[in-house]
């Protein structure tokens, strides 16, 4: 979403996932969880490595189904105190707005639910944490606090409960566990099982000291083991003596891992503690290489470290993350301080994310115009702010910090964290050193950038005067080009609209001759219009936003396209156009959902509201005026509505016209949910129409009890695109799943309604495994996909088939769009009434590839060619026949949609260019022709085909096609 609003979530948030299994601790976890019903404050303390983080997680999903809602917030990333309130905040979805504190907002967040909120790794922020706790505590009297952290916060009414060591039978379970993992063969005799007893003893039952121990079986003996440990506890009594036992035990434990590494091994160990929250490859290559490491070294030595569980590797992204425990982490953040390298390693990391920063900014422009993009971006979170809080700490580092807030505005938009867009600017622009001007120009648009989302306009009004005479000295015209037109857009919503249109003019001549769908030209294009609009030029208004919605077209910008057509829409009401704004509004609002942008789904549900009063819908009128501005409340932007004039005249013609009803509309819009809104905003566009489509991820199958006859909910599974596995309309959580192979599983067996044996999915998903692999790893899938699905029986054993239990699906796009497409076409060939709209539904459930994004075997790719070809072909159907009824403009949408799936299919290419000629677009026709020579010229050194050149030919010569 362009900015994330604040969402009641029911039952537990996402919970940290570990890849092994929990042992022991019984005893314990029944008295916490007696505990959690009881404290307000229940804080686990201990030495590091002695299991809190494990012990509060179980704790937590055993106890979520007291509570409406469980939060997990992990402090380790957080690098400053002041810093703390914001991220937990963001972890409870509270909107990060203009008023208020972090903690404000987090009470907000809280309100009056039965939360249970868990604070892991307090122990670096003690005293903010405290504060914190005890200011929600008070605040919020239906909160409970669950903390872990190696001392107690001192909080009034909190139950401080140390965590023990390890009973000896668990710790040994844990150790020859840990130890199989790494040497399955592993066995004891009763020399080495006493070995493993001794260990576990001289270890104190720590597990992180047990675990680290254990993987060492791949190269020692448990009696190695043992003698290597009596060799470090002899070191370590010529330390401190005063030290706590524990702290003591691991450090030995962690000196002596350590000791075993190679020397490049323990210089990475070392450097890698620079990161925050996990690390990709390639920023371990950017950051750690050099002066001793090669760039070679690192995957090699990340690789190592993770056989001796050192590092932590999470595979569920797609591409490997990697992550220290905090416990070594910290130890390896001593150790690199010692070495004397902390200075540049954390200039180096901060550069390298200055760049990720710099590299991702200008696809991030809007927020949402590059969704895998900004993904990517929110993993590397807790990163930038740490590179963040390291430049604006010394003002020889002000042109860093200055590039960094330049770059990382749009992120911190699409995250609605305006809060830390806010505390980043204005301490980078306090900084007394030198920055270039076109860095320091782009730092105060970034401040200035931050008032215009939160509706300070005047304050941003007086930040972009300050930025704009900055740049211009930088000669940077792009940057002076965007952030003039955003000045146009403070003035215009600060209720200056002459002066606005003044600015916005000039910023059009300066930009003319640009490309259609620079920065400069987009902004300023859509806030002219507005103004038009405003001042009721709706010819200037509609001439401009159809320019920003073909270039958003032509270019492929979602969150330019959504905005340009509901804002098309809202022009076409003024004019009367009812239709014409209907179809508009559907298809922009379409985008708006899909891209989850909040800002273009406010300004969508408004022109909804204004068609359903023209149609003649006026309590579906007033009920989204009320759950527009429910969703207003709610996000973190500011988001323009109707003007004053047309509220005024809604508001009076409702009062009048539905007398003291109207306020119970009112108020019953209020109470939706954005979710629910959107559900009215699309009810209301598709309502008597079937040549309008509703895409299916926004709920077209949306379980319901009327529909359903009160039974119980079933299954939704989206596969067409990224994958969605929905029970009622309720989405399955990532961590819920473990792993991608159970959602493989669910797929595979989804895909065969007879089912599969165990045999025939072993050779789809694992070819080389022996039997008894196959065996163990089908079962222990089956088990996770049972797990997450939350009922065991829609899995079933049929024979000696296993497959997805027939009543078990509500809905599953692939088996729909694959019937649907085929019957779709067939009523069009026969010119039934009704067959566009039909085959336009079907062509919607296409939302991408088949699983795409998700790391399936090959099995799927016969899967996948042949729903691309259908789709294809039904996109050629439909384009042909609205081509045929000489609904030119609506057919070239058709044909383009096929190109941006295949921009060699030459008879697309062959039917765009008829269109455009029909619709006396010669030029745009011929532009079409020409990309396309030129794309098939350097992919396959070939030449159009004679038809193809003859209609470009035709087009040149002024003859009719």
């Amino acid at each position: 979403m362009t900015a994330h609003e604040s969402s009641s979530v029911s039952g537990a948030d996402v919970l940290p996932v570990h890849l092994t299994r929990f042992i022991g601790r019984d005893r314990e976890i029944e008295e916490l969880c007696s505990l959690v019903g009881s404290a307000r404050l229940l804080t686990l303390t201990g030495a590091g490595g002695s299991g809190k983080t494990r012990l509060a997680r179980e704790v937590a999903l055993r106890t979520s189904g007291e509570f409406e809602r469980v939060v997990w917030a992990d402090l380790a990333p957080v690098c400053e105190s002041a810093l703390l309130p914001v991220r937990v905040a963001a972890d409870l979805h509270a909107p990060n707005r203009a008023d208020g504190t972090p903690i404000e907002w987090a009470v907000a967040a809280i309100g009056e639910a039965r939360m249970l909120l868990v604070l892991d790794n307090c122990e670096h922020l003690v005293d903010a944490a405290a504060d914190l706790a005890d200011a929600l505590l008070r605040a919020c009297p239906y909160l409970t606090i669950l903390t872990t952290s190696r001392e107690a916060l001192g909080v009034c009414s909190e139950l401080a409960w140390l965590v023990p060591p390890l009973a000896r039978d668990d710790a040994v379970q844990l150790f020859m566990e840990r130890a199989r993992e790494t040497l399955p063969s592993l066995t004891l005799s009763a020399s080495s099982q006493a070995a493993v007893e001794e260990v576990c003893r001289r270890l104190d039952g720590i597990p992180l000291a047990i675990e680290l121990a254990a993987v060492r079986v791949r190269v020692l003996t448990p009696e190695q083991i043992a003698r290597r440990l009596d060799d470090a506890f002899r070191l370590l009594t010529t330390g401190s003596r005063t030290a706590l036992p524990r702290h003591r035990t691991l450090r030995a434990t962690m000196d002596w891992s350590f000791s075993l590494l190679s020397a490049r091994e323990q210089v990475l160990l070392r450097r890698l503690a620079v990161f925050a929250g996990g690390f990709s490859l390639s920023a371990a290559e950017a950051v750690c290489a050099g002066e001793s490491l090669d760039v070679d070294d690192i995957l090699d030595g990340v690789s190592a470290l993770v056989d001796k569980s050192l590092v932590l590797m999470d595979p569920r992204a797609g591409e490997a993350r990697y992550g220290l425990l905090e416990t070594v982490r910290q130890y390896a953040f001593d150790r690199l301080a010692e070495s004397g390298e902390r200075e540049a390693l954390e200039a180096r990391h901060a550069m390298h994310f200055r760049d990720v920063a710099e590299a991702a900014a200008p696809s991030l422009v809007g927020g949402s115009n590059a969704p895998p993009l900004l993904a990517r971006m929110r993993t590397e979170r807790d990163n930038l702010r740490m590179a963040c809080a390291w430049a604006v700490a010394d003002p020889a580092r002000t042109e860093t910090a200055m590039r960094l807030v330049g770059a990382l505005f749009w992120f911190w938009y699409a995250e609605g964290q305006f809060r830390e867009s806010r505390e980043f600017a204005d301490r980078a622009l306090a900084l007394s050193g030198r920055a270039a001007p076109l860095h320091r120009g782009c730092a105060l648009v970034t401040s200035a950038l931050t008032a215009l989302a939160q509706g300070e306009y005047a304050l941003a009004e007086r930040q972009f005067e300050e930025a704009l005479p900055v740049l211009r000295e930088s000669g940077d015209a792009g940057n002076v080009g965007s952030a003039w037109a955003k000045y146009g857009a403070s003035v215009l919503l600060g209720g200056d609209v002459p002066r606005a249109i003044g600015i916005l003019e000039d910023v059009l001549a300066f930009t003319a001759g640009w490309p259609a769908h620079d920065n400069a030209v987009i902004f300023a294009r859509f806030w002219r219009a507005w103004a038009a609009y405003l001042q009721r030029d709706l010819s200037r208004a509609r001439e401009l936003l159809a320019a920003s919605v073909e270039a958003a077209r032509r270019e492929g910008l979602p969150t330019t396209l959504g905005h340009g057509l509901v804002t098309l829409a809202r022009v076409e009401v003024a004019s009367g156009n009812i239709d014409l704004a209907r179809e508009l509004a559907t298809e922009g609002f379409e985008i708006e959902v899909a891209i989850d942008d909040a800002w273009g789904i406010g300004i969508g549900i408004d022109v909804v509201a204004l068609i359903a009063v023209n149609r003649g819908r006026l309590e579906d009128a007033v009920r989204l005026l009320g759950a527009v501005e429910a969703h207003r409340r709610r996000i973190v932007l500011a988001v323009p509505g109707i003007s004053e004039s047309e509220r005024h005249a809604l508001f009076a013609h409702g009062r009048s016209s539905l007398g003291a009803h109207f306020e119970a509309l009112y108020q019953e819009g209020l109470s939706r949910s954005t979710a629910e809104a959107v559900r009215l905003a699309l009810g209301e566009l598709t309502r008597d129409t079937s040549e309008l489509r509703i895409a299916p991820e926004i709920g077209h199958y949306v379980e319901t009890a009327s529909r359903n006859g009160g039974r119980a909910e079933r299954l939704r599974v989206l596969a067409l695109g990224p994958l969605q596995v929905y029970v009622g309309d309720r989405l399955i959580e990532p961590a819920a799943w473990g792993s991608a192979r159970p959602r493989e599983l669910l797929i595979y067996l989804a895909m065969h309604e007879t089912g599969r044996t165990k045999e025939q999915a072993g050779l789809a998903f694992w070819p080389d495994a022996s039997a008894a692999q196959l065996r163990n790893n089908f079962h222990v899938t089956l088990h996770r996909l049972r797990k997450a699905l939350g009922n065991a029986e829609w899995v079933e054993l049929a024979g000696e088939r296993y497959r997805v239990a027939p009543d078990a699906l509500e809905h599953f796009d692939v088996r729909e769009f694959e019937q649907e497409v085929v019957a779709a076409q067939r009523s069009l060939h026969r010119r039934e009434e009704g067959a566009v709209g039909r085959l336009e539904r079907t062509l919607g459930l296409f939302r991408g590839d088949f699983l795409d994004g998700e790391p399936v075997g090959d099995w799927h790719l016969e899967h996948r060619d042949r729903f691309q070809r259908l789709f294809v072909e039904a996109l050629m159907s439909l384009g042909s026949h609205l081509a045929g009824d000489e609904r030119h403009a609506k057919a070239a949408e058709a044909f383009r949609r096929v190109l941006a799936r295949d921009e060699l299919h030459e008879e697309a290419v062959q039917a765009l260019i008829r269109c455009h000629a029909a619709l006396g677009e010669r030029a745009q026709a011929l532009r079409v022709y020409r990309r396309f020579s030129e794309l098939l010229r350097r992919e396959l050194e070939a030449e159009p085909d004679r038809e193809t050149s003859r209609l470009a030919q035709r087009l040149q010569d002024g003859v009719a096609i």
